[in-house]
Order: structure tokens, then sequence, then C-alpha cells
């Protein structure tokens, strides 16, 4: 795998959506991170449907998806323990082939004229030794398309059947020569794609990832496996007699190249047994939320928590840490593995991720159980799951093929995510992978978005009239927009919304209408005028819009959200808000113009190993409603959130 982020052309973002990703992570900067939504994707599905392995192509699809915002990654680990690797690749490569040992490990130098050599000399005549010989052969992009199509047949066990005693071949790509590609069976694998390449490309988006475009939380989902005998790969793995040492432990091998990021679980720990001294002890900006989590106080005042999470303002910009690191699903084969080694980094199964197993879908993508969107209450374990999350759905059209109709999945996308559920790719979109074509995976990403509607915030400063970009500065909900956000005149009269005090879910729309620099003073006691920070809270504000019944006529209901100070930076806190990135902008520039650099802590990256047993959180059966579908300029379509 390729260690340098390198997505490719037109990949990434552009204006408007630069400013829609910042708007959302400002919005939730307070948020428990355990309840923010997050698009994941399966790295095995995206880039590996074809069981190549290879370094470049891999690096570059995996950039790719990183590039479209995907927060939280799936991917598949294997022991190799022969070579005593964690490798991409789900079979073991003998030591024997040209630069597959372990360091430790001395092994034949073979060079290009021996291999050349050894293609010329192979043959199913000559008789074999009684320890299987390696028939190496120059392979051309012909015979690699070939093998390709071999491995991609509907039977498994056919391909395995045709191969009989055929033995692993070496081939050394055009483009990297250092690196040869190995055919085991219905795999093909270089011999350097494995854990480390990984985190060091980490790194290297780590690097050059901290402007305001890229300053996410990113889940990174391992699941480790043993690896599939060399001589039986397409047989289930044989259980490894040489288990990882302390040196191959998967903490050991993430803190090797970025334990400067990781949020530990003795650092949650720590922090949730003392309060005062962590959560509370930075400037108010960076303290959780107290609504979604419970706090105890001793007799000598010292506050702690049992379930709390910390924010990402915490995480990111008060201790510097991006990193956290979770057991997720094991293979059976793999169940000696010395768990307790990594105790102090890694964190136990449940603690990062909650499949929701009671989630039922149509078929055009309207979740009919499982949604958190029901009616306010104050007790939050009702309403919402900590780390809610949705695998593949028993019944639902997956668009696999090239010519599915990918509409319905968007659907499916958005109502999870309105729904408070963050969901998973798990499935090869339209046969491509993302490499190959970004778009499909670059779609369901950006139908997470649960802010602004498409289009949204347009910029009025290019507009023929000389102070309409004075004004277009405030935003407003729209309930014929299924929620969804856009720009309004900042002196125009409209209703606005009000939350409950420390009720995350509880909202009510004001009784008249007024200009936005009013609204602060417009809401009932006990309310006060706000913004969504999150997905499911913004649904339960349209929920709370259609209840109401107010005369919209057509229009939506102010929000706490403003480029009143800098034009094109939104902020909450009425009127009188300020940019946060004030100091970094030059007098001319703007946010359009991408000149907010987000400081070099800005920007989280979570780690997640998925785990053999994962807690399930069911919240029982929820329907929705009907919802009617609209088209979006983007071509998605957004069936809104359940009314």
């Amino acid at each position: 795998m390729s260690e340098s982020f390198s997505p490719g052309p037109g990949v990434e973002p552009e204006s408007p959506y630069t400013t829609v990703f910042l708007s959302q992570r400002e919005l939730s900067l307070r948020v428990p991170i355990n309840f923010v939504t997050n698009p994941g994707v399966s790295f095995t599905a995206a880039c590996f449907p074809l069981l190549r392995y290879e370094d470049d192509n891999s690096g570059d699809c995996l950039s790719n998806l990183l590039a479209v915002t995907f927060r939280r990654f799936e991917i598949d680990l294997y022991w190799d323990q022969e070579r005593e690797v964690w490798s991409f690749c789900p079979v073991a490569i003998p030591t024997s082939i040209p630069d597959a040992a372990p360091s430790s490990t001395i092994t034949p130098s073979f060079t290009s004229s021996t291999i050349l050599s050894l293609a010329t000399d192979a043959s199913p005549s000559k008789s074999s030794s009684s320890s299987p010989d390696l028939n190496a052969r120059q392979v051309s992009s012909l015979s690699i398309s070939n093998s390709l199509s071999t491995s991609n047949s509907d039977s498994s066990s056919t391909t395995a059947t045709s191969l009989g005693n055929v033995l692993p071949t070496i081939a050394v790509l055009p483009d990297t020569p250092d690196e040869p590609l190995i055919s085991i069976g219905p795999y093909l694998c270089t011999t350097t794609i494995n854990l480390s390449t990984f985190t060091s490309q980490i790194l290297d988006y780590i690097s050059k990832t901290q402007t305001n475009l890229d300053a996410h939380l990113l889940y990174v989902i391992f699941n480790i496996h043993a690896a599939a005998s060399d001589d039986s790969p397409s047989a289930p793995a044989p259980v490894p007699t040489n288990l990882p040492g302390s040196s191959s432990l998967l903490g050991s091998l993430v803190s090797g190249n970025l334990s400067q990021y990781l949020y530990t679980p003795s650092d949650l720990r720590s922090d949730r047994t003392n309060l005062n001294g962590s959560w509370y002890s930075v400037s108010e900006n960076y303290h959780p939320l107290e609504e979604y989590f419970s706090i105890d106080v001793n007799g000598n005042g010292i506050y702690s928590t049992e379930d709390g999470w910390p924010s990402e303002a915490y995480v990111e910009l008060s201790k510097s840490k991006r990193l956290l690191v979770g057991w997720g699903t094991v293979d059976i084969q793999m169940r000696g593995y010395n768990f307790t080694g990594d105790s102090g980094t890694i964190f136990p199964s449940g603690y990062l991720q909650s499949v929701q197993m009671d989630v039922t879908v149509s078929n055009a993508g309207q979740l009919t159980s499982g949604c958190f969107l029901g009616n306010v209450t104050q007790d939050l374990t009702k309403v919402n799951s900590s780390w809610a999350s949705e695998a593949t759905l028993a019944g639902f059209d997956y668009p696999t093929n090239a010519s599915s109709d990918i509409l319905p999945f968007l659907n499916l996308t958005s109502n999870s995510i309105n729904c408070g559920i963050s969901p998973i790719l798990n499935v090869t979109l339209l046969n491509s992978t993302a490499l190959d074509d970004y778009r499909p995976y670059q779609n369901f990403s950006y139908a997470t978005i649960w802010s602004w509607a498409p289009g949204e915030p347009k910029n009025y400063t290019s507009s023929s009239s000389s102070n309409s970009g004075s004004v277009f500065r405030c935003a407003t909900s729209n309930a014929n927009l299924y929620g969804r956000w856009t720009v309004a005149d900042c002196s125009q009269k409209y209703y606005a919304a009000c939350r409950a005090h420390n009720q995350p879910y509880n909202w009510t729309i004001t009784t008249y209408s007024i200009p936005y620099n009013f609204a602060t003073s417009a809401c009932e006691e006990r309310y006060q005028f706000a913004a969504p920070r999150t997905a499911l809270e913004n649904s339960y504000l349209t929920q709370e819009m259609k209840r109401s019944h107010r005369d919209y006529d057509g229009d939506g209901v102010w929000v706490d959200f403003n480029s009143l100070d800098v034009s094109g930076c939104w902020v909450s806190g009425g009127s009188n808000a300020t940019c946060p990135y004030k100091d970094t902008l030059s007098q001319q520039d703007d946010l359009e113009k991408k000149i907010i650099l987000v400081p070099t802590v800005a920007a989280i990256i979570v780690l997640v190993v998925t785990a053999l047993t994962i807690f399930v959180k069911a919240a029982g059966n929820r329907k929705v409603r009907k919802r009617t579908r609209r088209r979006a300029e983007n071509g998605f379509v957004y069936e809104g959130v359940p009314s």
C-alpha cells in the first residue's frame, strides 16, 4: 500500500461542501463523540472485491475513501504466522518468496534473471520434492487480468479444484518492480501490504489534512483473522501455533507510529474518575455537553461519570489526541491472542460501536423499525443509543450491479443518519471499487449530510445587489426540505427554533415571527434559541415544526447559525457570535476561498478494531410513517426525516 495520501483528481470536496462539513463539525464539537453519527465503509468491499491486494492501488483506493469524507472504516487484517505480520492478504505467503520473510529471517537472494530462469525451467512434468516448489514466472498484464477473472468466478470451489496442485506464482509488476505480486489460489497479493503501511498512510493523511476541509472524526474498524494456508488457500484458516508476540500485538504496532495521537482506555478512566481535573479543567468551549451523560458527585465535591465520553473539542483541541483504538470481531482461530497485553491501549469490545439489530427497512429505503426518532422524553437512553451503527439489512436490495438503481440505497443512508444511526457500507457499490469510480462512494458519504440543503449555503456576495451579501447570512430550517437548512435574509421575519435546557431532543417553535436579531428573546421560559448539533436533534426539530402547524408560508424557521461576523464562517451564539478563526483570515479572503486553517490538533482520527462479541443495544421497534421523496440538485434523493 502506498504510504502517501493522494486522492484522485476531483475526489476531494469543493464549495459548498467544504462549508457544509465544517458546519457540522462545529455544531457537534461539544457533543460527546459517542452520539455523533458518521458514514462508514468496509475497506475490503470498496477496494478488494477482485481479491487483488496490491500496495499502490489499495493506497489510492484508501485515499479516495478518505477524501470523500468517510468517517468509519472496517478493515480486515490477517495474521500470517510464518512471516509474523498482520497482512491484508487473506492467505499466508511463504517466506521463501523474495521479500516475503520478516526482517529477522534470512532468505535466498532472487534477481530478475533468477526469476526468468525459474520461469523458463518450470513445467508440470518436473518432479516435485517433498516440500512444495514455488513456480516463478514473469506475468504480463494480460495474464494478470486472466487470473483476476478466474478468481472472481461464481464458484470458489471450482477455482480451487481447477488449480489442483498448482503452486504460488510470482509476478513483478511493471510499476512496482521491487514488490512481487504473489498468486496463491484465488488471491493476488504483494508481500508488503500490511498494517505498517496502513498506519504510515494514516500519518501522511494527518500531515496533509490540517485544514477546515478535513478536520473530522474517522473510525477505522479492524476485524482480525488467521491467514489461510498457502497450500490450501480456499480452505478455512488453521489455528495459528505461533500467535503474535509482544512486539506484534496490534496495540504495540499502532502505538509505534501513532502513539502521540492515542486517546487510551487509561485516559478515559482517568478522565471519568475526576472530571474536575479533566473535562472541567479546560475552557468551557471544550466541555462535553452534560445532558448526554450521567454525573456523580462525592463528598469531596469531585465530579465523576460512569458512561460519559469526551467531546471532539476536548480530545483534539485540549488534549491533542486524535486516535482511539478498540477491539472488534475476532475469528475463533485468533481467540488465543494476548488481549491483556493491549488492554492499556485498545478499548474492550462494545465500547466504540453498537450494531442495531432491530432495524428493518422498506424497498424504498424507509426505516420501518429501529429509528430513534419518537416521542420526546427526558430520559436520553429511551431516545438514542451510544455508538449506534447499522450493518447490512436483510431483504434490502443493495446496488451491487453496474446497472442497479442507487437511489433507494441513498434514501436508506439519509434516513439512517436522520434516525441517529451511523450507516456502514459493506458492499461493493455498482460493481466498482472506490479507485475505479469514487462517485458512488462519494454519493453515499454525501447522503449522510443532515444540515444544509443541497447547494447550500449559497454565497450571495456575488449577487447583483451590492447589499445582498450583508443580509443573507442567517440560516433557516425548512420543513418542506425535510429539515434541511437554507441561507436567508436576516432582516426578514420568521419563527424561531427553541430547544429546552438540558434536553437535546425537546424543541418548540416561537408563537410569532421575528427578525433574526430578536430570536434570542422570543423563546419561552426554559427554552433558548438554538441550532441542532446532531442529525437526530435536527430530526426532532423537523418533527416539531410539522407538529406545531405554524403558518410558515413556504419559509423555514430561524436556527441559531449565522455568518454575520465573517462571511462564510458559520457560528452559533446569536447575532453577536464571533468567528473562532477570525485571526487566521486575511482581510480580503473568506471561507469560500478556503483560507481557514484548523489548529494543528484540530482533526481527530478514531481507530476501532471490531470484536467478536459486540454489545447490542436494542432500541425496540419504533415505526416510521411514510415519507415522500425529493430529488436534490446533486442527484441524491432525500426521503427526509420520519414524520
